[in-house]
């Protein structure tokens, strides 16, 4: 990908991914800024050099002067704790956004970190970028629909959008199970054999990071590992790397809402990240998974 320069940065949501982005955006003399509802993470942004605003976007009637960033990151998760609806703070939230970005004579990038989710039901089929949505779940739902409000932005206004579809992050301190469950024996509500896609967050780092700088962002890319693996396989390799037993599945609770929550059975790959490559680090989740034990705590 051909490079060019951003010398701000706005991200809104400093989370598992975000928070990973701004400090190395930072690092490599990005003056960044983000968002974050929390003054105990303001505290800890400011001290890694970020510049944070203290801003709750689904609940604020009027947002502060945003800074004129280069490239802005939305890649705000959600939070059930709080009570906050994902249309608030997703979609209500994703239009304050927009709406109170400076104008500005060139042309901004805005990165938008979506889900795989939005593929829904594949029947345990491909799905690519050309495949067109069809979300069972609420969050792939909401997802579309911020998916658009993103496309029509970059329509009426000239904003370069490039919505990244994230499959299941996963690294340091993030295992999708409780290492004390396996070694416990305590079974996985799932099915086992359906598919399960992935990426590492070191490899999401990167492509976010890949795309900001390009010259020609891809308007759409599923940000996934080329090696889509089972439940089975995915649970087995954890176990046998922290040394528990064999992972037990108990399918016959594996309800149709269970699937519905997880948005369907379907292998994920990414035709964009091919043309030109993308290289990743952890195509392989068994080489994944040895770095994300390696670099958890409590293990």
């Amino acid at each position: 990908m051909t490079a060019t320069r951003n010398s701000t940065a706005l991200i809104a949501g400093c989370g598992y991914v975000g928070l990973r982005i701004a400090r190395l955006w930072t690092r490599l003399g990005i003056c960044t800024f983000a968002i974050t509802r929390s003054n105990e993470k303001a505290a800890m942004l400011r001290a890694d050099g970020i510049h944070p605003i203290v801003l709750d976007l689904s609940l604020a009637n009027e947002l502060p002067d945003l800074p004129d960033a280069d490239v802005v990151l939305w890649s705000v998760g959600f939070d059930r704790s709080t009570g906050v609806t994902r249309e608030s703070a997703w979609i209500d939230g994703l239009r304050k956004l927009l709406a109170a970005l400076p104008e500005r004579s060139t042309p901004r990038r805005i990165l938008y970190t979506s889900s795989t989710g939005v593929y829904g039901e594949g029947h345990g089929g491909e799905v690519d970028e050309d495949t067109p949505p069809n979300p069972v779940s609420e969050g792939g739902q909401t997802c579309v629909v911020a998916e658009n409000i993103l496309r029509d932005f970059a329509t009426r206004t000239g904003t370069m959008v490039s919505i990244l579809r994230l499959a299941g992050l996963y690294g340091p301190d993030r295992l999708l199970r409780r290492i004390s469950d396996l070694r416990d024996g305590v079974p996985l509500m799932t099915e086992p054999d359906e598919w399960l896609n992935l990426v590492h967050v070191d490899d999401a780092v990167s492509v976010i990071d890949a795309v900001s700088r390009c010259q020609q962002p891809p308007a759409l890319m599923n940000v996934v590992a080329a090696g889509s693996v089972t439940r089975r396989k995915y649970y087995s390799i954890l176990a046998r790397l922290v040394k528990a037993p064999p992972p037990v599945f108990e399918t016959a609770v594996a309800t149709s809402l269970t699937k519905i929550r997880r948005g369907g059975n379907r292998r994920v790959i990414s035709l964009v990240r091919l043309s030109p490559p993308i290289a990743f680090q952890f195509d392989d989740c068994e080489s994944g998974l040895r770095n994300a034990i390696e670099r958890s705590s409590g293990l």
